[in-house]
Order: structure tokens, then sequence, then C-alpha cells
């Protein structure tokens, strides 16, 4: 056999390797699995991609409801400072729309800034849902001793908002921030 006289001769016992057609290219088997192999690599770099997308909008989309959630407890805040006995006449437990383009809570039913009827809609920057509630009382605001005269009231502004991930037509704005504080009267001597 001229290979095996071949390989004890020269080279050594398995060390000749004869190319054949076979072992000139690569089979497709070989070419198949590469494929494959970078398929599945593009698929989790696209996947990671997308996925990091998604979260910076995500973050993006909150970023804005924190500062919207902050502009209505501003709005709320300056009605304490101005307007106290309208700020304390407003309905107890009641959720009023807070729209973008409010200054101040009113008692107008179904206004862009009064008692929700129904829904407030899409009232900040055409994306959000801006609500407020007003709280006489909330036991929250009395600890540790409530002061004589004073009368305490704790205002929560809330920011909904949706997007793909939000899949319940029942609640279609399945993301929120809360905010809430404690205010009171200022006592004038």
């Amino acid at each position: 056999n001229y290979y095996c006289r071949k390989w004890r001769g020269t080279l050594g016992p398995m060390k000749h390797i004869k190319l054949t057609e076979r072992t000139r290219g690569l089979t497709i088997i070989e070419v198949v699995i590469a494929l494959g192999a970078g398929t599945v690599i593009l698929t989790a770099l696209t996947l990671v991609t997308l996925t990091s997308l998604n979260n910076s909008r995500q973050g993006s989309s909150e970023a804005l409801a924190i500062q919207f959630a902050q502009e209505g407890m501003e709005i709320m805040r300056n009605m304490k400072d101005n307007s106290w006995s309208t700020l304390n006449g407003l309905s107890d437990n009641t959720t009023y729309c807070l729209a973008s383009s409010c200054t101040a809570l009113d008692s107008t039913s179904g206004g862009p800034c009064g008692p929700k009827v129904g829904s407030c809609g899409l009232n900040v920057a055409s994306q959000y849902v801006r609500e407020a509630i007003i709280a006489h009382g909330d036991s929250k605001c009395l600890t540790p001793l409530p002061v004589a005269g004073r009368t305490y009231i704790s205002p929560k502004s809330k920011i909904s908002w949706g997007d793909t991930q939000c899949t319940s037509v029942s609640d279609p704005y399945c993301h929120s921030v809360n905010f809430s504080s404690s205010i009171f009267n200022i006592l004038k001597k």
C-alpha cells in the first residue's frame, strides 16, 4: 500500500494528509453551520439593540412623566401660597384633571382643570394624562402633632401614559408616576 509506506517512511505514522476533492474546499454542511452561527449571533445583537432602545425610550418617557408630576405639585403649592381658600374649598378626595394649560384647579366639572368626568384624556404633551387628588385632613399630614387652627391638605399628582407594553383595553395607560405631599395653611399673627 503506497500510503502506508509513505506514512511510515518520511513523515511518520498518520502525518501525511492526502488532498482529495472532498478536503480541498468547504462542504455544504460546513457552510450551513457557519451561516447558522452567524444568524444566531446577528439575532442576538439585534435583540440586545432593540431592548436597549426600548429601555431608553421607557426611561425618557418616565423622566418626562416625573417632570410633569412635579409641575402638577407646583401648581398646587402655588395655589396654597396664592389662594388657600380656593384650594381648601375643592372637594375632598376628588380626582381633578390637570391639563398643561392649567395654572390652578377649579370646580368646573369636566373642564381641563376641574373634577374628572369620565376621563381626563391625554392632557399633557399629547401623550400623558395628568390628574390631581386633594385630600383634606389626611392623617399622614397630622403627624407628629397637629397645630391648632391649621388646615392640612394632602395633594397628589398622578401622571399616566401608555406605550406598546400596554395591551389591556381596560388599562391603556399602564405606566404611572405618583407624587404626594402635605401642605397646610400659614397662620398669620
